[in-house]
């Protein structure tokens, strides 16, 4: 609701009912990755949702607990994101 910038409508894959159904979804839309990755910690850093992440000793507990706050609606949204970490961080293929 706050949001003054840019906004994309973007055919999406989401898990609704434990289904995965295509919609079109409105995402801010920004000038630049880092704008984005800005804004991305701000939300957070900020918001009481998340505030369980930031007490996280890994980065793989905050993975998790960015899941289970409802950030996305993919059930394997976590361990998605702790397979691309380590891909950078080894560079090994996930």
């Amino acid at each position: 609701g706050s949001w003054k910038g840019g906004v994309a409508t973007i055919t999406t894959s989401e898990f609704v009912d434990g289904k995965m159904v295509k919609m079109k979804q409105p995402f801010r839309a920004y000038d630049s990755y880092a704008d984005s990755l800005t804004d991305y910690a701000r939300l957070i850093s900020t918001s009481p949702r998340y505030e369980s992440v930031l007490r996280a000793s890994t980065a793989e507990e905050a993975a998790r607990r960015v899941q289970d706050a409802g950030y996305a609606t993919d059930p394997n949204y976590a361990d998605k994101l702790i397979s691309i970490m380590a891909y950078f961080d080894t560079g090994a293929q996930p």
